[in-house]
């Protein structure tokens, strides 16, 4: 007769749920990089998107209507 082996317990086959990281410092430097790199973009292209629009606007102008005197 064949001997039975004993099964493995209720969480043999369970894997368990990844544990959520803490992020700590990583986070804070997310805030500086906003703060310190991405608003001082934000701001320069507020002020010279218009002037560079404007620039880009008369530059082609200038050459449709350049073979025209």
């Amino acid at each position: 007769m064949a001997t039975l082996r004993p099964t493995a317990g209720p969480r043999a086959g369970r894997r368990r749920a990844p544990r959520a990281r803490r992020r700590g410092a990583v986070s804070t430097l997310d805030y500086v990089l906003v703060l310190v790199v991405m608003l001082p973009m934000v701001v320069l292209v507020m002020f010279a998107g218009p002037r560079m629009i404007r620039a880009a606007y008369e530059v082609l102008c200038v050459m449709i209507s350049w073979p025209f005197p």
